[in-house]
C-alpha cells in the first residue's frame, strides 16, 4: 500500500506480512475497490485470551528473563519500535495494523496470578513492556497495568516498568508503596523536552 499522512499516527504505510502467503492488493482500481485506510483511520481493541502471562527472554543482551505485555500493538506509533515486527506474528502488518489493531489481554492478570501461585514458580524481576507500551492510550480504559501492579504488590513480587507516557502518574500511589517494599524499578524513554512538539 502506497504510503499516506494520517495525523496521529508514526506511518502510513501497509507493509505485508512476512508469515502471510496471501496479501491484499490494489492494481486495478474499478471504483468499487475501497482501500482499507482511505481516511485516517480509527483504532480497534481486540480482546485475546493468552495462555501463560510471562513471556520468557534467552537473548544474552537482557539480563532479565521475564516480562509481561498486556498489551499487542501500540498506539504511541514510534516509528523506531522495535515491537513492530511482533505484529506480524498476529496475522497483522508491522505498519498501521501495528498502531490500529490493539490487542488486549483481558485474562492476563488471573493468568499471572496462578503463574505466581505455581509450586514450582522461582519469584524474579518481571519486567512490564518488554515489547508493548505498558502505559499506551489503551491503559486509559482497560488499566491493565495498574492491575498487575496491584498483584505485584499483593504477592511483594519485583516489577520493573519502561514507560514514556504520563499515565503513570495515576499510579503514583500504587508505584510509592512498591517502592517502601523495595519492589519497582522505573525506566523513561524521554524523546525530547520541549513542549511545543507535543502532539495534541
Amino acid at each position: 500500500m502506497k504510503g499516506a499522512d494520517f495525523k496521529g499516527r508514526g506511518t502510513g504505510h501497509q507493509p505485508g506480512n512476512l508469515y502471510e502467503n496471501t496479501s491484499l492488493v490494489q492494481e486495478h482500481i474499478e471504483g468499487i475497490d475501497v482501500p482499507e485506510y482511505e481516511e485516517n483511520p480509527s483504532t480497534k481493541f481486540i480482546n485475546v485470551s493468552t495462555k501463560s502471562a510471562l513471556t520468557v527472554n534467552d537473548s544474552p543482551d537482557l539480563p532479565l528473563n521475564y516480562s509481561v505485555n498486556p498489551y499487542q500493538g501500540c498506539e504511541h506509533g514510534c516509528i523506531y519500535c522495535y515491537a513492530r515486527n511482533s505484529h506480524q506474528y498476529w496475522g497483522y502488518d508491522s505498519g498501521l495494523g501495528f498502531e490500529t489493531k490493539i490487542l488486549v489481554k483481558t485474562d492476563i492478570v488471573a493468568q499471572l496470578k496462578k503463574q505466581f501461585e505455581k509450586k514450582n514458580y522461582q519469584p524474579q524481576p518481571i519486567m512490564l513492556s518488554g515489547n508493548t507500551a505498558c502505559y499506551q492510550p489503551a491503559a486509559s480504559k482497560y488499566k491493565l497495568t495498574q492491575k498487575i501492579l496491584e498483584i505485584c504488590l499483593e504477592y511483594r513480587h519485583p516489577v520493573i516498568l519502561i514507560t514514556k507516557n504520563s499515565l503513570i502518574d495515576r499510579d503514583f500511589d500504587l508505584l510509592k508503596k512498591l517502592v517502601e517494599k523495595n519492589l519497582v524499578h522505573v525506566y523513561f524513554s524521554i524523546n525530547h523536552l520541549d513542549n511545543k512538539l507535543k502532539l495534541f
